[in-house]
């Protein structure tokens, strides 16, 4: 309990309980030198009386006595306090962590003034009520903890606190914070220790595995103060995702962007939300959306490509509480022609018996640029000098087998983007695929399946369809395409656990082409010769447009092979730059960074700040010995690489919040109080106070009630 010893109502209450007492000191005192000379019939009588009277009126004096000690409690405003003697509330020399929330939820605004800004207030004021002799310290609560003020004492003369000035893009990581917090308390003596934490108490940030790996949470104190209450509007959308793709399908070509929008509201629907694509700087297209309560939806937006210049572009919704998950950034280098690798497996030295003759004319007609396919031709034994990566797509024709371990290289061609057509015939070996090429191919091959002599050929069993390369067609072309006799095919079987479409099947409902999806890229197998041994399919006129438009979309989901997608806080590696070649980076904030390799690889980690980055390449090698790694200019020559992207995590858009239960769960023993940051400073107190006046005042009351009755019945 806790009283103002220095108010004046209890130096007047400590005199009114002394005054009573000197004077029944001193009555008595009187009285024992008295001598009484009456008869002693009357002297018994009066001894009889005093005996009898005397222990009411010391009870009453001690009632009396009493009621005055009450009031003057009373008027020094007592409280009865129920926190921890180590609480920075009491006037003794502590050691305190702050750990500052700077995650992007922080961002979210109230009256024009940010959760973040209020905490910082919040910071600098508990900072100036430390006592003396106090020291503290401020690190981050985002991903990656930082250390924005190491160790220093408490000082009138130290106003100034290295916070940032604005929350950054990271999510939160209390665990991780709180780890950092305990490890800078073990390097200090002061035994009253304290951790404050001021966030948003976003769910997401108290990750329960972070919290199983820190072992010294017990009987430690904290104190956690939660801004989010100040919220005045509400963060209602956010763009989880964009995804780019260039489609050759038609003659004129064409930029598809898909953005995923997420309606945060459990309750209520969106209607009318307004989303737009800009290109470098201009808006390109809009769109009006409407997403029902707690989901999400897609929308596809498209636009003519004028040019080949790099497309850098950001989709946008409207704005609320929360600015920063509204838009998402995208990159995009478009190809004026498809880079393909055609893959003879049967090459001979008559050109017209080659198993890539039919196919290279009908993929460069004329030698025309036309069809927007830059054809480049190799054999098996060739293949090992072939960089994929410079390619699109890649077409193996009739292959026996690839070089050794060349399947490794094709996976990763595909599984980034790349896109394989693989077409059969006499030269393959089914064990080779079945075996080195199983992660590609979600079907096994069985067999060669042949056509008797004297039966009937197989045809294509094909109706009108959805499907982007079958829907162009009209029902006179696919009554020529059924026309079109096959006398050799290979069986499959499904692979256990693959997930595949068969766009076209025969007559015997055997699958002629099957598609799937290998990380980013397509796969897609035909199940007969490309050429004419086990077919008439070349030399019918629909051979031509059939094959383009089967190349072309595939590349439909290519994305490029150097550019990215990443997330704030994810390392940038880069496998494939040009040897001897010095790479740079510039940053959305326009900064330069030289980047070392790395054993031919580049490893960019400092991704912190979403937007567009950008990658060049120079041949300059400078001879100074200590190279700058932020350069104020590119150097001459160099040239544009490509970009990546960096975005926030859509995780942190959430505003489910943690609750107290959930919180006392994962900091068991702890001593922990929980606050509001819109109370006056009243989070400031570290422990729990009760007034006692009222209590006080009630009893004085009761004390004159009962005198009353005393002296009344005496």
């Amino acid at each position: 309990m806790s009283f103002n010893f220095l108010s004046p109502f209890f130096l007047l209450g400590t005199l009114g309980i002394s005054l009573p007492l000197l004077i029944h000191l001193m009555a008595r005192r009187k009285k024992k030198h008295q001598r009484f000379s009456a008869v002693y019939l009357l002297f018994q009588s009066k001894t009889l009386s005093i005996k009898q009277s005397k222990p009411n009126r010391k009870f009453l004096l001690f009632i009396r006595c009493l009621g005055i000690a009450l009031l003057s409690l009373a008027m020094a405003n007592p409280f009865f306090s129920l926190g921890s003697p180590n609480s920075i509330g009491i006037n003794v020399p502590s050691a305190v962590v702050f750990i500052l929330d700077d995650s992007y939820s922080m961002a979210t605004q109230i009256n024009q003034k940010s959760f973040y800004s209020q905490a910082v207030n919040a910071l600098l004021d508990a900072k100036q009520s430390l006592p003396d002799k106090s020291i503290y310290s401020v690190i981050s609560g985002s991903s990656s903890s930082r250390i924005f003020q190491p160790w220093t004492a408490v000082s009138k003369k130290t106003k100034n606190i290295f916070m940032p000035k604005q929350p950054s893009s990271r999510t939160t990581d209390i665990g991780g914070a709180i780890k950092k917090a305990l490890s800078l308390l073990k390097e200090i003596s002061q035994k009253n220790k304290l951790i404050y934490i001021l966030t948003d108490r976003d769910k997401n940030g108290w990750n329960e595995e972070k919290f199983l790996s820190i072992s010294e949470l017990a009987f430690n104190n904290f104190n956690i103060v939660d801004f989010s209450k100040m919220q005045n509007g509400v963060n209602k959308t956010a763009i989880e995702h964009t995804s780019l793709k260039q489609e050759f399908i038609s003659n004129s070509r064409v930029i598809k962007v898909k953005v995923k929008i997420s309606n945060l509201s459990k309750s209520k629907p969106i209607n009318k939300l307004k989303a737009s694509i800009w290109i470098n700087g201009k808006e390109e297209t809009e769109g009006i959306l409407d997403i029902p309560a707690n989901s999400s939806i897609e929308k596809e937006f498209s636009f003519p490509l004028q040019n080949n210049n790099l497309i850098n572009g950001e989709a946008r919704i409207e704005n609320d509480s929360l600015l920063k998950d509204n838009l998402r950034f995208f990159s995009y280098q478009p190809d004026q022609t498809i880079k393909t690798l055609v893959v003879d497996g049967d090459p001979n030295i008559v050109e017209h018996q080659s198993e890539t003759f039919y196919l290279e004319r009908a993929l460069n007609p004329f030698n025309s640029s036309l069809s927007n396919i830059e054809l480049t031709l190799s054999t098996l034994a060739e293949l090992p000098k072939r960089n994929l990566f410079d390619y699109s797509v890649i077409i193996l024709c009739n292959a026996r087998n690839l070089p050794f371990g060349y399947e490794q290289e094709l996976e990763k061609f595909v599984f980034h983007g790349g896109a394989l057509l693989v077409t059969l015939g006499d030269q393959v070996d089914p064990k080779f695929y079945n075996e080195k090429l199983g992660n590609i191919l979600p079907v096994f091959l069985k067999s060669m399946h042949q056509v008797k002599k004297n039966d009937e050929p197989l045809r294509f069993l094909i109706d009108p369809s959805k499907h982007p390369v079958l829907e162009v067609f009209k029902e006179q072309t696919l009554e020529e395409m059924r026309s079109i006799e096959f006398q050799s095919i290979y069986s499959v079987e499904a692979r256990e656990g693959t997930k595949y479409t068969t766009p076209v099947v025969f007559n015997n409902k055997f699958p002629a082409f099957i598609e799937s999806i290998f990380g980013k890229g397509k796969v897609i197998l035909f199940v007969s010769s490309i050429d004419r041994d086990w077919n008439n399919f070349p030399i019918q006129p629909t051979f031509l447009p059939w094959i383009q438009r089967w190349v072309k979309y595939s590349t439909s989901g290519l994305d490029s092979l150097i550019q990215k997608e990443l997330l704030v806080g994810e390392p940038f590696n880069w496998a494939n730059p040009k040897k001897n070649n010095k790479i740079y980076i510039i940053t959305p904030e326009e900064k330069i960074f030289a980047q070392p390799l790395l054993d031919g690889k580049v490893k960019f980690q400092n991704t912190y700040t979403p937007g567009v980055y950008q990658l060049f390449q120079s041949s300059y090698i400078s001879n100074s010995k200590t190279d700058n790694l932020t350069p104020a200019n590119l150097p001459f020559g160099a040239e544009s690489a490509g970009s990546f992207t960096v975005n926030i995590d859509p995780i942190e858009s959430s505003s489910i919040k943690i609750s107290n239960e959930e919180i006392n769960n994962l900091l068991p023993k702890a001593n922990i109080i929980f606050s509001n940051g819109y109370k006056n400073n009243s989070w400031n107190k570290t422990n729990k106070t009760i007034p006692l006046f009222t209590y006080f005042m009630m009893l004085v009351g009761a004390i004159l009630l009962f005198e009353g009755w005393l002296v009344r019945n005496e």
